[in-house]
């Protein structure tokens, strides 16, 4: 018993001693381990500390002071911070800020290289170089009668130049920096500011001089070899027929132009890959020359009359709207390697026809609805609609 005692004793002693020595080496281990940890930490603050700093004086080299957030924002981008919020131990070296400028110089470059490619689809078609065809035309309109109106209320032949080209570029140019098309497009092709110019002086000189004579001749302004007083014949009523069928003109061609011009200034988003709905805005920014020039005259601004800049909006934003829409159809029909609906998609010749269609008729229907207009006022429509609540109110009686 005693040996059976001593044997026992033994093992239970040698059995104390390896836990003991167990417990020393996972002490170490751990020591180790904490030690390591530290020493990642350490250098993962070292190389975010660095890279912070590195980011900092290339913005204070390029005169772009950036903020902490903004830094971070940059590491994060650049594949430095990790989704844990950690960062990575390796420093960011030039190589590496390179790549990430050019990643982003590329995307760039490869969204407008995909936006070229679709302006030059567009100029291959007959309808395309028809439009650009009208809207240059409805461009020279524009000028020439932003010019005429400029001389009526008593500019000079200088002034009322310069604001025939504000008519018929301002809305242009005003697209042209939404977009960010810079230089803008009568700087880049000088001819549009050579046929506004033009066509400005036109309005200044030939117009109020073939009206005139028109006039006289029509009308009967001449007896026995004299010219009746201009107040004479206003009293007659002798121009008003002449009048009417002038104003009848313009706002023919006023609406061709606008017509023209909305899918213009559609198209104008569409090449840029914007939002449908910011290219059908386009297509009626684009005719705020009319705006300018009337603030430039002192002129009313009337944005919903059935003449003048009235059915503008209504107008250009419905042809522009008609014209995204089925540009957007015609992409959902085409963009698998087979079309769903119709073969070949819809032609554009045929969306341009829509667009210009539909915004031609709608000047149309303001010019059959004169004087009241396509809209009623604020206050006729809260009268109006106070009276159908009462009829509505009444049937349920």
């Amino acid at each position: 018993s005693i040996l059976k005692y001593q044997q026992r004793f033994t093992k239970t002693d040698s059995a104390i001693k390896n836990r003991g020595g167990l417990n020393q080496t996972s002490t170490k281990k751990d020591s180790n381990g904490a030690a390591n940890t530290a020493e990642a930490e350490t250098s993962t603050k070292e190389a975010e500390a660095e890279a912070l700093s590195f980011l900092a004086e290339r913005g204070k080299a390029l005169g772009t002071p950036l903020t902490l957030t903004e830094r971070k924002l940059i590491l994060k981008e650049a594949g430095f911070l990790k989704n844990d919020g950690t960062y990575d131990s390796s420093k960011l070296r030039q190589s590496d800020w390179e790549k990430l400028v050019s990643r982003y110089n590329f995307s760039n470059q490869e969204r407008l290289t995909l936006n070229d490619f679709i302006a030059k689809s567009h100029d291959g078609f007959l309808g395309q170089k028809l439009l650009q065809y009208v809207a240059r035309c409805g461009s020279a309109f524009f000028a020439l009668t932003g010019a005429h109106i400029a001389g009526e209320s008593g500019m000079h032949v200088f002034g009322s130049v310069l604001v025939g080209c504000v008519t018929a570029l301002g809305g242009r140019t005003i697209n042209d920096l939404f977009i960010g098309n810079a230089p803008v497009t009568w700087v880049k092709k000088p001819s549009f500011l050579i046929l506004t110019g033009v066509s400005g002086l036109v309005g200044f000189y030939i117009w109020p001089l073939l009206e005139e004579m028109y006039a006289v001749e029509r009308k009967g302004g001449r007896d026995n070899g004299k010219e009746r007083p201009k107040q004479q014949l206003s009293d007659e009523g002798l121009d008003d027929d002449a009048e009417k069928g002038q104003s009848g003109l313009i706002y023919t061609f006023e609406s061709i132009a606008l017509g023209a011009l909305c899918v213009v200034g559609a198209q104008q988003g569409i090449v840029r890959s914007l939002h449908p709905l910011i290219s059908a805005t386009l297509g009626v920014t684009i005719a705020f020359g009319g705006v300018f020039r009337d603030l430039l005259c002192r002129r009313d601004l009337s944005l919903g009359a059935a003449t003048g800049c009235q059915s503008y909006g209504i107008a250009s934003f419905s042809g522009a709207a008609v014209y995204v829409a089925l540009r957007e159809l015609h992409v959902w029909n085409c963009a698998g390697s087979t079309s769903k609906l119709l073969h070949g998609g819809i032609p554009i010749g045929f969306r341009i026809v829509c667009g210009f269609g539909t915004a031609v008729t709608v000047r149309t229907m303001a010019w059959w609805n004169k004087p009241d207009g396509l809209l009623l006022p604020m206050e006729d429509s809260v009268l109006a609609n106070k009276k159908r609540w009462e009829k509505f109110c009444e049937g349920w009686r």
